[in-house]
């Protein structure tokens, strides 16, 4: 049994998870909609990662960064020893890919803030 608050909706159900027979069981969820939500939160968790990572610019020595989607929770520790070893050597706007396809997820590291746009 595993107690979980979905988060998929403004409800924020306290969900009771229950493994039957091989099958997940829910209950106390007060909608259907966070069900999957949850079930891909058990089998196969993801999350969205926001980082600072530093530049060779002293005006601005580091850009908040951010994936453009979700990767897979047993990447995310990776992903932040990679970029913890990237210096941002080009000046950057809010959406630019820094990395592309980061750890073959699917998803690029994106600039999160204009701190780098070229001014001028």
């Amino acid at each position: 049994m595993k107690q979980i608050t979905c988060i998929n909706c403004d409800l924020e159900c306290r969900v009771t998870i229950n493994v039957i027979e091989g099958k997940y069981v829910f209950s106390g969820n007060k909608c259907n909609e966070g069900v999957k939500h949850l079930i891909d939160g058990l089998t196969a968790p993801t999350r969205s990662l926001m980082i600072m990572m530093k530049t060779a610019f002293p005006d601005t020595p580091f850009l908040s960064v951010r994936t453009n989607g979700e990767v897979p929770k047993n990447k995310v520790k990776k992903i932040v020893r990679v970029l913890s070893k990237v210096i941002i050597t080009e000046r950057k706007r809010i959406g630019d890919t820094i990395i592309p396809n980061i750890s073959r997820t699917g998803c690029d590291v994106i600039a999160a803030s204009d701190m780098l746009r070229e001014t001028g």
